[in-house]
């Protein structure tokens, strides 16, 4: 039987209100300027913030938006493969999805010529034939780039024909944030009152 879609976005978000909307409205243009069929699950993993106000809002102009629960944390990538029911699965963050997307055109023809079974752009996106992941995809847990590696290894570990890439001089998702250390940030404070640094 054939699939309903030909691509099934799933989109698992936390407290992403600030960037839900506008990678929804991106995805959809992006996905009906390709002229493609798909739905697009936005999965909830225990968000506490006004993102099912914002997916509420765009209801009404994203009708292929479709709002879904992960079980916990770290699992909804695997609740949205399955419920998926596109011919293709890109699964993505919010802040992947504000990113540039042009790299997804390339990665779902590879999939529909039977070149390759799964694309895995690091730091950004996965796009995988669903039938053929299904199986490898379960239990798969984690969110962002943890989750993309997670699933690039599963689906070799499965024996399928995976494409690991790496965007040339990507920039870093707008989700990123700076990681400092306390003594970092006492430093000047340190340097200003005379301390020195053992």
């Amino acid at each position: 039987m054939a699939a309903p879609y030909d691509v099934s976005v799933i989109l698992p978000f936390r407290d992403d209100e600030d960037l839900i909307g506008s990678a929804i409205h991106r995805l959809a243009a992006h996905l009906r300027e390709l002229d493609m069929s798909f739905e697009l699950l936005a999965v909830d993993e225990d968000s506490g913030d006004n993102s099912h106000a914002v997916l509420a809002l765009l209801r009404g102009s994203v009708p292929e938006l479709r709002v879904l629960h992960a079980p916990l944390r770290g699992r909804g990538g695997e609740a949205g493969v399955a419920r998926a029911q596109g011919r293709v699965l890109w699964i993505l963050s919010p802040g992947a999805a504000n990113a540039p997307l042009g790299t997804f055109q390339r990665a779902y023809e590879q999939i529909a010529r039977d070149e390759i079974d799964a694309v895995v752009v690091r730091q950004r996106f996965a796009v995988a034939h669903r039938v053929r992941v299904l199986g490898a995809a379960s239990g798969v847990r984690g969110m962002g780039p943890s989750l993309l590696r997670r699933m690039a290894r599963r689906f070799a570990a499965a024996g399928l024909r995976v494409d690991v890439q790496e965007l040339a001089g990507a920039a870093p998702t707008p989700t990123a944030r700076p990681r400092f250390r306390l003594r970092d940030l006492l430093a000047p404070a340190r340097r200003a009152n005379g301390e020195r640094r053992i």
